[in-house]
């Protein structure tokens, strides 16, 4: 059974975000039982939306901008469910790299589009937004129509 945790937002808007969550995991990864997603709603954000893995590939955390347009509220939670099934099959992968030189230790984080590096492309490059746009249009069709 897939478990979703959602923080924040309105009651309205927790139950919209739950819904359309499971209609994308409906759609995007039906057969999958194991998958956490940890929501939060805030307004604390310039982007719509923002999706991470938190510990391994089937728990992941999402953050929705509250203060969206209720249609942008729909297609960013669509779009993150993308990165999120993404995310789960492990096309879009990141790794962090610990750095140490004479001065400075840090880790440096890497993005890999199927076994591709793409760290260093622009975000309106990256192969996965591009998924993640195309399909959220396509599900929000679908989403209204049902």
């Amino acid at each position: 059974m897939n478990d979703i945790y959602i923080e924040g937002g309105t009651k309205r808007q927790k139950e919209l975000a739950t819904s359309v969550i499971e209609f994308s995991i409906r759609k995007l990864l039906p057969r999958v039982r194991t998958l956490l997603i940890d929501v939060e709603l805030t307004n604390h954000m310039e982007d719509l939306g923002g999706c991470w893995v938190l510990d391994n590939h089937r728990n992941c955390g999402i953050e929705i901008n509250k203060s969206a347009s209720t249609k942008d509220f729909i297609i960013s939670v669509l779009h993150e469910m993308v990165h999120v099934k993404q995310f789960y099959r492990k096309e879009l992968t990141e790794k962090f790299i610990y750095r140490l030189s004479e001065s400075n230790k840090s880790f440096v984080q890497r993005v890999y589009w199927k076994g591709k590096d793409c760290t260093d492309l622009k975000y309106n490059d990256l192969p996965h937004e591009h998924e993640a746009y195309d399909i959220s249009q396509q599900l929000y069709k679908e989403w209204k129509n049902e």
